[in-house]
């Protein structure tokens, strides 16, 4: 396994196969997003303003370490994710779900 790791070609792969992963990954939040742009707002209480606000900075800050160290996956898959995260947060903090 470690000299498969080590091979540039293969680690290319590995870096290819993890960014398309990485950019499926945050289409998770998508529940999240119908529930409280498209369904009656109401139904948005039952989403955690404080979770997502966390979620989105954690997401932020791996995105920074992704650009910082040249993880192209990290990067991509984590800038993604907390674009989508600070758009619930503001939803959530429109229609007054911030508590």
């Amino acid at each position: 396994m470690r000299e498969l790791i080590k091979n540039a070609n293969h680690r290319e792969r590995i870096e290819d196969v993890m960014l398309f992963i990485g950019l499926i990954g945050p289409f998770a939040a998508m529940p999240q997003l119908y529930k409280i742009f498209i369904s009656h707002d109401g139904y948005a209480h039952g989403v955690s303003f404080v979770t997502w606000l966390i979620y989105a900075f954690l997401a932020a800050f791996w995105s920074i370490y992704g650009l910082v160290f040249g993880k192209r996956a990290l990067f991509l898959s984590n800038m993604l994710t907390s674009i989508i995260d600070f758009i619930i947060v503001g939803r959530l903090f429109w229609i007054g779900c911030f508590l």
